[in-house]
């Protein structure tokens, strides 16, 4: 493009046009193998800028030789020189485009780039024409001699570079340091080789200096995406290539094989390579695969109505149940078909992680609408209670408190009762503890809601002695993680005495922990609690782990033995005299005995005989909002009408 002022001093050697084809060609066909993005518009700009330096650089080649022929084609000087001009300044243009997504450029502004260069290359386009039949730009003569004079393509490199290096710094801070400079050397190296070309009377490397930025953009942007050993694809163009489905419309077959230690095995074993590579001959004719942390490979498919994908299917996991004969090594399969009501991208990926995560090894499951549900189920929940631990407010009405009543043998009344916790959410309505507190414990949620169901209970317990109804107490679970609150006690403390209850009518069930550093804690926290008055409930003993040295040194008031036990003392005569021994002893011991899960009246004669003090289960009641306790609870005195309205 930067001709020379006398075409007779300016010297042209077709090799730096040659390099650029060929090179270009070769990039062209590595991006095609390379790289799984090729359909997408910063692939599409790239592949169109290396066919327009192509064609261009070819151009130029017949420029060249034509101006250096001994009979002078003015036609077709003109015509190539036109593409050749036109084709590079459309180079610089793509090379714009192509900047706008990597440095975020808006929409408007965008629009607004584009359209100004276009306006710019036609500006330029008619300037060259009109200097040509001018006679002040380039122009072949009739008598057979040719003059460069005016070149306004200068102008036009001149502006688009401007514009480029604008951009760069412009916008530098969504870039990466090492990548800003890369970029910013590149540039201007390209500059200062059109610059020393145009000083030494050149014009054989103007492709070259154009093809320098393209090559800095596929070293920046696209380092190879492949994983040596498996031919796997690095894991975010997944997410780049299910957006672009759903965008189309395209249905998708999703297949991961999670395998522990896979990675590792297959970098270390030809044996195991080569099985892998014949499986994947075998069965994989089209698709992607990606490389996955934690050793997990997914293969995406776009489906196509004219092939059979459950035999396809069935015919991959026939081939890999023979291959794992063979190496043995434990592993996770789940397959998931593109469906309207996953809703982000990134939920495909979750939607596997959640499957496995519920899953033993060496399965294969296929999800289904109802794992979907469940899936975005679990993330409302965990969105309703972060909302509820970042409010903090021990009223809140998604949380509410149900109640199973205990029967107390001595008295043979209904005098204390189980706290129990569930959610209400307007979007999938009652939420039971088995699907809820698992996740709150993980997300460390969980002393909020413990908070919130102590403080509901108290009030709740208020409210019954001021009716008047005889209730000795009843008890709120918390876990090891409520226990590790350092401010636990006084929180307890301060919500009991703000209900205005005594401490008595508040009883904590805690399930023994197995770490030395949290029985300690729990000892201390025992013995702080019980020194206000408040009882304490040794909660599932049986369920699996029970250190009788650590339960002597804590002085709980009473301990629960967990329906298991009941279950066991059914199913053998020495069961029967290991489970009767264990409550004779805490008997003895002046331990309170509890019995849950007692479903029948046989349930309920054996513990009895058992020396069990109080009885719980679902011959007595299933669990209960907390204010229809009034049903099963005696009263001691006429209702105080006032306290009533007053709490009312």
């Amino acid at each position: 493009m930067f001709d020379s002022a006398n075409l007779d001093l300016a010297q042209y050697t077709p090799v730096g046009d040659i390099a650029v084809m060929a090179m270009s060609i070769i990039m062209g066909i590595l991006l095609r193998q390379s790289y799984i993005s090729s359909s997408r518009q910063r692939f599409h700009l790239l592949t169109f800028n290396l066919l327009a330096i192509v064609i261009a650089s070819a151009s130029n080649i017949f420029y060249q030789m034509l101006l250096n022929s001994s009979v002078l084609v003015p036609a077709l000087i003109y015509f190539f020189r036109g593409i050749h001009c036109v084709l590079m300044s459309v180079v610089l243009l793509l090379y714009i485009q192509y900047l706008n997504d990597p440095l975020w450029i808006p929409q408007k502004s965008q629009r607004h780039y584009l359209r100004h260069s276009v306006v710019l290359i036609v500006i330029i386009i008619t300037a060259d024409i009109i200097g040509s039949l001018t006679g002040i730009g380039f122009r072949v003569t009739s008598s057979g001699n040719y003059n460069d004079g005016i070149n306004p393509y200068i102008v036009l490199y001149a502006l688009f570079m401007g514009t480029i290096f604008y951009m760069l710094i412009k916008y530098r801070s969504r870039l990466l340091r090492q990548v800003f400079v890369g970029m910013m050397i590149v540039n201007g190296l390209s500059i200062l080789m059109l610059v020393v070309q145009e000083f030494h009377y050149q014009v054989s490397y103007t492709s070259l200096s154009y093809f320098f930025p393209i090559i800095g953009i596929i070293f920046m942007f696209h380092s190879n995406p492949y994983d040596i050993d498996t031919g796997a694809v690095e894991s975010s163009y997944f997410f780049e290539e299910v957006r672009e489905n759903i965008s189309k419309n395209n249905e998708m077959l999703i297949m991961c094989c999670s395998m522990t230690n896979f990675k590792k095995a297959i970098a270390n074993s030809p044996e195991i390579k080569a099985e892998f590579y014949k499986f994947f001959r075998q069965n994989v004719k089209k698709g992607v695969l990606y490389n996955f942390p934690d050793d997990r490979l997914v293969l995406t498919q776009i489906k196509n109505s004219n092939l059979n994908y459950e035999e396809i299917i069935r015919k991959m996991l026939e081939d890999f149940t023979k291959s794992h004969e063979l190496f043995n090594i434990d592993y996770k399969i789940t397959i998931l078909e593109s469906s309207d009501s996953i809703v982000s991208t990134n939920d495909y990926y979750n939607l596997i992680e959640y499957s496995e995560s519920r899953r033993p090894f060496n399965s294969i499951y296929r999800l289904t609408p109802e794992d979907i549900k469940e899936y975005y189920d679990k993330n409302y929940i965990l969105s309703q209670l972060r909302d509820i631990a970042e409010r903090k407010d021990l009223t809140d009405p998604r949380v509410l408190v149900f109640c199973q009543p205990v029967f107390n043998i001595n008295t043979g009344k209904y005098d204390t009762a189980e706290a129990l916790m569930r959610l209400k959410l307007d979007k999938i309505g009652m939420v039971f503890p088995d699907q809820f507190i698992p996740i709150a414990e993980q997300f460390n949620i969980i002393h909020t809601l413990s908070l919130i169901i102590l403080n509901k209970t108290c009030f709740a317990v208020r409210g019954f002695i001021e009716d008047g109804y005889e209730l000795n107490r009843i008890s709120v679970n918390f876990s090891t993680l409520d226990i590790r609150q350092d401010s636990f006690c006084d929180e307890v403390k301060h919500i009991i005495e703000r209900n205005g209850i005594e401490y008595d009518k508040i009883a904590v069930e805690i399930t023994e922990s197995r770490s030395e550093a949290d029985f300690n804690l729990m000892k201390d926290r025992v013995t702080q609690l019980q020194n206000l008055g408040i009882k304490l409930y040794l909660d599932d003993f049986g369920t699996g782990y029970s250190n009788f040295e650590r339960i002597m040194e804590i002085p709980f008031d009473i301990i629960k033995f967990d329906r298991s036990l009941l279950v066991e003392s059914l199913k053998s005569d020495p069961s029967k005299y290991m489970v009767k021994t264990f409550a004779n002893m805490f008997h003895d011991l002046r331990y309170s005995v509890l019995f849950e899960g007692v479903e029948n009246e046989h349930d309920e004669d054996r513990c009895i005989k058992m020396k069990a003090q109080y009885l719980q289960g679902y011959k007595y009641s299933k669990p209960i909002p907390i204010n229809d306790l009034r049903k099963f609870l005696s009263r001691d005195f006429p209702a105080n009408e006032h306290a009533s309205k007053a709490r009312a």
